[in-house]
């Protein structure tokens, strides 16, 4: 056996043994797991599904696993998840790094988007991904086209922060003699379609 392949069989048992206690603590965060795996046969069943998720999806740190597990504690429920819910806990998200959900991103950008003048952003991530799509611009497009430009520019924003990137500082205030709002019926469009895109009822 080649060097190589020697240490990848070393770090795969190591993962393999790491699995199994995983595999322990997971049942001890969601203790109806029963319901879920009545039997052995159905536990060693899914340990390999679970395990061949992890393999599918690149977890295979330590690191992973407990980010996976801090979120799985928040979770606040009893009953067992599934491989791809876990996976996707295992995974870091905007939020891990102290920066705004995309949804609240959008949202600020939406409302921000029909002003002239200079506009105070919540996080330098908000601003950064805004300006990749060009302020104006976001007030023109649909709001299908909107959405779409500014996830993508907001995906990219947080993966250089989780990389470690430094962005650039938000632009200090500048005095404009009549600052003033303009189109805010863009706004309250963008507003509105992403409501009901994302299922949420306006309140009356």
């Amino acid at each position: 056996m080649s060097m190589q392949l020697q240490v990848k069989a070393h770090q795969s048992e190591g993962f393999a043994e790491q699995f199994g206690k995983f595999f322990i603590e997971l049942q001890s965060i969601f203790p109806a797991w029963r319901q879920a795996l009545p039997t052995t046969d159905h536990l060693n069943a899914a340990k390999r599904q679970w395990f061949k998720a992890f393999q599918e999806s690149g977890i295979s740190t330590g690191q992973q696993i407990n980010a996976g597990l801090r979120k799985a504690r928040a979770e606040g429920t009893d009953f067992w998840p599934t491989p791809a819910k876990f996976v996707a806990w295992c995974k870091p998200s905007a939020e891990d790094f102290g920066l705004p959900t995309f949804e609240v991103a959008y949202r600020e950008v939406a409302s921000k988007c029909g002003y002239v003048g200079h506009v105070e952003w919540s996080h330098p991530a908000v601003y950064h991904a805004i300006t990749q799509v060009g302020i104006y611009d976001f007030g023109q497009m649909t709001h299908d086209k909107a959405l779409s430009a500014f996830k993508n520019a907001y995906k990219l924003t947080v993966e250089a922060v989780i990389r470690g990137e430094k962005l650039p500082e938000v632009p200090k205030a500048i005095e404009r003699k009549e600052p003033e709002k303009a189109r805010p019926e863009v706004a309250n469009s963008h507003l509105a379609a992403m409501r009901a895109t994302l299922g949420i009822r306006s309140r009356a």
